[in-house]
């Protein structure tokens, strides 16, 4: 009796084993960039832009992609673009106003982009993301950067930055790469359970309702940040993570990079991504040592580094990025706005002196 019930146990128990093993779970994928064809006459450029934002339902007012241009009574092809690629559930304002001052110091039209299903209000917001989109989106920027300078800068926060990693990793004639807070793994890892059996579904049935999270954003993070997240964007998020921010991707790029992120000791620094990923990550890049800087910045205070809204020393983002491009990757200061930095910064130390 006592076997028989041995028997009947074991046969239960691999048949439970099985039927774990076989459930849903996310996999990785290889991550191949698109590249699509976009309009090259500034004009028609423009315009492109400008019709796609208009017709997205549910777009909230400030989030749209947009061209800052270098002159905008003069619109034409600057020597260097620059185009920003803005983080997970956020938007334009995540770099606000750090990509705007790096375009107006350096004389560069400046492509400002919104991932696909980011800045919009609805119940179901970001349910249609996938990771390949994301990609994708990232490949279209590129393009408009080449249609806006004769040399692209690549700008990019926590998800952000890992889209410009792959995008290097597969555009080598990128100028430079510069990362605020790269997602090159979530802090803790929770995403990685995506990539087991059942996970997701657990994960909808006990932390969201309808698939969709409610971030409970109030103020400006309500109007610039998405307010509902889908269990779709984080399996995005972690595919794009788990699949493609790895040594072999990261041997892949070998243009100048620069590395800020938010680090003052082991309790006030950034829990929203791995700090020590991302220099792991800076350790492998097949950037020469000379071509490639990492900053930590204490008194940001918040893992978007580069935002008026949320950074306590955005200023000390900009000028090292600044004095990145300039001494590193010798992209010329347009001499317009050289003086005004120059007296930024000195007001700044002013500042920064008076408080020690």
């Amino acid at each position: 009796m006592l076997k028989k019930i041995f028997l009947f146990l074991f046969a239960l128990a691999m048949i439970l084993l099985i039927v774990y093993m076989l459930g849903p779970k996310v996999e990785t994928q290889s991550l191949t960039i698109n590249f699509p064809e976009v309009p090259t006459r500034l004009a028609d450029l423009e315009d492109y832009v400008r019709t796609r934002e208009d017709t997205v339902i549910g777009l909230k007012p400030g989030n749209e992609a947009y061209i800052q241009w270098a002159d905008s009574l003069n619109k034409r092809k600057t020597p260097y673009s620059i185009i920003y690629i803005h983080g997970f559930g956020a938007g334009p304002m995540e770099g606000d106003p750090v990509h705007r001052f790096l375009g107006e110091h350096f004389g560069a039209n400046v492509f400002v982009t919104r991932l696909p299903d980011h800045g919009i209000r609805r119940a179901n917001g970001m349910e249609y993301l996938t990771a390949q989109k994301l990609a994708d989106a990232a490949g279209e920027a590129y393009q408009i950067g080449k249609s806006l300078g004769d040399s692209v800068i690549v700008v990019g926060t926590s998800m952000g930055g890992a889209l410009s990693l792959l995008l290097a990793s597969q555009q080598p004639d990128i100028a430079a790469v510069v990362l605020y807070s790269p997602a090159i793994r979530d802090n803790g890892e929770r995403l990685s359970a995506l990539f087991k059996p059942w996970s997701k579904v657990v994960m909808e049935k006990t932390m969201t309702k309808n698939g969709v999270m409610d971030m409970k954003r109030t103020g400006e993070k309500a109007q610039y940040w998405s307010e509902v997240q889908h269990m779709n964007a984080y399996e995005s998020l972690g595919v794009l993570m788990y699949s493609e921010m790895n040594e072999t991707t990261f041997k892949k790029i070998h243009q100048p990079l620069f590395l800020g992120y938010y680090y003052k000791n082991d309790k006030e620094q950034d829990f929203v991504v791995s700090v020590p990923k991302m220099l792991e990550m800076y350790s492998q890049v097949g950037t020469p040592n000379e071509l490639k800087k990492e900053v930590a910045f204490p008194k940001a205070g918040d893992h978007v580094i580069g935002s008026s809204i949320t950074s306590e020393d955005w200023q000390g983002v900009l000028f090292s990025t600044i004095e990145f491009l300039e001494n590193v990757v010798k992209v010329p200061a347009n001499p317009k706005f050289q003086q005004q930095v120059e007296e930024m910064a000195k007001a700044k130390d002013l500042v920064e002196s008076i408080d020690n």
